[in-house]
């Protein structure tokens, strides 16, 4: 009868060493990504200005991690975020312009900390009464009846519990060209003025290189570049590739 040793032996030689297992990288992993995207509609007499699209010529400013006392688990790459900013505008219809007037001017800021919760506005916040634990409470009146109806909707209160929790994120903001703005009073400053801007976020911040991630984030968000949603955010849930095992040849020992 032949010894356990043996047996294991032919096992390993026969089967696992030609054995080849894929590992998926860590960019590879599933990320459930939220998005959230506004642009600029002003009030004009009983309600908002019609929805247009804005320049597509643009210039990038600045680059910014968000000044939290939260720190990343890894420094950017900021060369790398904007090349691939730059690739998911250019898919888009957007082009960089050097020597032409752009007609958007856009900035970046990433990082990880706790950002507005979507799902609270039209909730009147009470920050006085607030628990130990910083969360302020919500107050209810006839004023924000649009929160109470949202309330109802299935799976408000999960959306809402967790968008309260801190986010690895990247913010494109694009920003109106000065010199296509007028002061409101002669001689005055000219304001900066926001034409829209989108948030793309995701969960884990403490354990999460957002430079392993940050190509999936923008390629999720720049499909909402510009345009205007209908719900406080969309979520994309990428998919983990398959993975294969290969079993070579098997290979007999001689037994000794």
């Amino acid at each position: 009868m032949m010894k356990p040793a043996k047996l294991f032996k032919l096992i390993l030689a026969g089967v696992f060493l030609t054995s080849v297992i894929s590992f998926a990288d860590p960019e590879d992993m599933p990320l459930s990504i939220a998005v959230r995207s506004e642009i600029d509609r002003p009030f004009e007499g009983w309600g908002k200005a019609d929805i247009k699209e804005h320049g597509k010529a643009y210039t990038l400013a600045s680059i910014d991690e968000g000044k939290t006392a939260l720190k990343l688990v890894m420094p950017v790459d900021e060369d790398a975020l904007l090349n691939l900013l730059r690739m998911e505008l250019t898919k888009r219809g957007f082009k960089e312009v050097t020597t032409e007037k752009p007609e958007i001017i856009l900035t970046v800021i990433y990082g990880r900390g706790y950002l507005r919760n979507p799902y609270l506005d039209g909730a009147i916040l009470d920050e006085s009464g607030s628990s130990g634990m910083g969360t302020p409470t919500v107050s209810i009146t006839m004023a924000n009846i649009d929160y109470l109806v949202k309330r109802k909707e299935n799976g408000f209160e999960e959306k809402m519990q967790n968008a309260n929790q801190e986010k690895l994120f990247i913010r494109i903001t694009a920003w109106a060209n000065p010199a296509d703005l007028s002061p409101k009073k002669p001689g005055g400053k000219v304001k900066p003025k926001v034409l829209w801007h989108t948030t793309m976020i995701t969960d884990d911040p403490g354990h999460r290189d957002l430079n392993q991630f940050m190509k999936k984030l923008l390629a999720a968000g720049s499909n909402f570049f510009d345009r205007e949603m209908d719900d406080d955010e969309k979520f994309i849930k990428t998919d983990l590739p398959e993975g294969f095992i290969y079993y070579g040849d098997t290979i007999i020992l001689e037994q000794e």
